[in-house]
């Protein structure tokens, strides 16, 4: 019998055409991307997704907003093929549409959310001065060393603790190369993530603090799945506890790690990774290659997780 969890995943992996297939084949994925397109017309949901230009779709802000409809809408679509979660988590702003699509509040409210949160990132830090690294194959314990040490001269934290010696890091670009090569000296495999959404950032904590107040004046329900903090790698207990510490992705750093281990140590034996990218997959894999991991990515893939999961 399959215990089915459901882990959302962020920004980064966009691609022209994302969704199109499913938003021609139903209605349960085009309701999500024509809300947006109503309300925020200026915002040009559906042409940004189906026809790019690329460079404008990688833009995280504009993919916070268009991975919302999609996970939304494959929320849906799955539910009509009566595949169901007991469990879900999301990563960076997918823990926001995890608690929506499980009922915790409205997706009108989800997105004012997301358009809240774009603009006030984009008016607290520059963008621009920061960059994302994914590093592999370096115990965590010898990356947080470095990390500590260069990180009184320059800004640099860990934004993700994905597995026993992988991290994501984000860092000021001028000390970016200086980074790679430290790491690779320590056969570590780096990977700049150009398009990464800017969360979980101590850097960000203003943010939480106007989003949380925003938030705390929503209509808010217990949510119908059990939903697992990120930055604790626990499930929340109440509505209460969500209310006061859902918004501390914004500051904190993601437990990729903990939200796989407490989902498996809890009878989890299928993941659907809910997104457009297989960046979290990768992580339950190595944690538990037993464990069957299923991806939604595209119209092909979202076919094969319907088959297999039921």
């Amino acid at each position: 019998m399959s215990v089915i969890g459901y882990i959302y995943t962020a920004t980064g992996y966009q691609y022209v055409g994302l969704g199109k297939k499913i938003y021609d084949a139903t209605w349960s994925m085009r309701q999500y991307f024509d809300k947006i397109e109503k309300k925020y017309p200026e915002f040009k949901i559906n042409k940004l997704a189906f026809l790019g230009p690329k460079e404008d779709l990688m833009k995280e802000e504009n993919g916070l907003l268009i991975l919302a409809a999609y996970q939304s809408g494959l929320f849906e679509v799955l539910k009509q093929q009566k595949i169901i979660p007991e469990q879900i988590s999301g990563f960076k702003s997918g823990e926001l549409v995890a608690f929506s699509n499980a009922g915790g509040i409205s997706y009108e409210d989800l997105i004012a959310l997301l358009f809240k949160k774009r603009e006030m990132i984009n008016s607290e830090i520059k963008k621009e001065n920061f960059t994302h690294l994914l590093i592999n194959s370096i115990e965590i314990s010898k990356i947080e060393q470095i990390i500590n040490e260069i990180k009184k001269q320059i800004i640099v934290e860990i934004v993700s603790y994905n597995s026993k010696d992988s991290v994501m890091i984000i860092c000021e670009k001028n000390i970016k190369e200086k980074l790679i090569d430290i790491f690779k000296k320590l056969q570590g495999n780096i990977i700049e993530l150009p398009y990464e959404e800017f969360s979980n950032f101590s850097l960000l904590k203003p943010v939480a603090d106007k989003l949380k107040s925003y938030f705390l004046n929503l209509k808010t329900d217990k949510p119908i799945f059990r939903l697992i903090s990120q930055t604790q790698g626990i499930y929340y207990d109440t509505v209460a506890d969500i209310k006061e510490k859902i918004f501390d992705y914004i500051y904190k750093p993601a437990k990729i790690n903990l939200v796989i281990e407490t989902m498996l140590k809890n009878a989890v034996n299928t993941f659907v990774e809910i997104g457009c990218g297989s960046f979290i997959g990768r992580f339950i894999r190595k944690a538990d290659s037993g464990k069957r991991v299923l991806n939604t990515h595209d119209f092909s893939a979202l076919s094969t997780t319907v088959k297999l999961a039921n």
